[in-house]
Order: C-alpha cells, then sequence, then structure tokens
C-alpha cells in the first residue's frame, strides 16, 4: 500500500505545530526577559516545551500504529509511559526550584502543544479542497441543519 500521502498530510501538520508552538515559546521566553515575573514565565516555559515533546511524540506513534495497520501488522502503544513521564521532569524543577520555576504556571502551559495542534488542524480542514464546505448539511449523517 502507498503511504507516502498519508506521511506527507502528517508531516506538514508536525512541521505546522512545530513552527506555531515554537512561536508562542519564543513569545514566552521574550516576556520572560522583559516581565519581572521569571518565575511565572519560566515554568509556562517549561511546560510549553514538554506540551511540544508530547504533541510530537504522539503524532510520531500515531504515523507508526497508522501504518502498521494499514500494512497489516501488529500496533505497538502508543507510549503513554513515556509522555506522563515527561511530565514529572518540570515538576521535580519546579519543587526543586520553587524560587525559579512556578510549579503551578507548568500546568498552565502543558496545554500550549495541544492548542496549537488543534489550531493547524481546523486550519487545515478550513483550507482542505477535498473536504466538502456544505453550509447547513451534516454529511456524516445526511441531517439538515438549516431552518
Amino acid at each position: 500500500m502507498d503511504f507516502q500521502p498519508y506521511r506527507e498530510s502528517l508531516g506538514i501538520r508536525r512541521h505546522r505545530v512545530l513552527i506555531f508552538t515554537a512561536s508562542v515559546l519564543a513569545l514566552i521566553f521574550l516576556m520572560w526577559l522583559i516581565f519581572p515575573a521569571k518565575s511565572f514565565f519560566a515554568g509556562l516555559f517549561l511546560g510549553g516545551l514538554v506540551s511540544l515533546y508530547n504533541v510530537l511524540h504522539i503524532s510520531r506513534k500515531l504515523r507508526l500504529a497508522g501504518e502498521a495497520v494499514l500494512s497489516g501488522a501488529k500496533t505497538r502503544g502508543l507510549g503513554m509511559a513515556n509522555r506522563f513521564l515527561a511530565l514529572v521532569l518540570p515538576l521535580i524543577l519546579g519543587i526543586r526550584f520553587p524560587e525559579q520555576v512556578n510549579v503551578l504556571s507548568i500546568f498552565l502551559g502543558l496545554p500550549i502543544g495541544y492548542v496549537t495542534a488543534i489550531v493547524v488542524e481546523l486550519s487545515c480542514i478550513k483550507t482542505d479542497p477535498s473536504i466538502p464546505q456544505k453550509k447547513g448539511v451534516n454529511e456524516w449523517n445526511g441531517v439538515d441543519t438549516e431552518d
């Protein structure tokens, strides 16, 4: 089976998520340099880094699982233990160095990668010409939503 269009589509999305999240992290880093709330922005930055790692990790694992399913091979897990362990590292840093890293702001930074992945996916759906954009008709169940 040909996996090339599948790989290209996921690669484009992964690249966009990487660029967008890196831009957000660069903005957080600049705010860390400018504003006096250094520990807050340090925690936000660490949470964002872990979030980016987790999004890229799950993206890779889903690509491998999709290719395995399409080729008929047995699939392995998605690496949830690795993602959970990655969450522990900034928390340990926050607990060990509370004056440099705010633990609560780490939790605020964790959804950054996931939010950017959702934004990228919605923008890809909006601009993809192969997805019909009819108003009022929900195509998956044929229900007319116009009044």
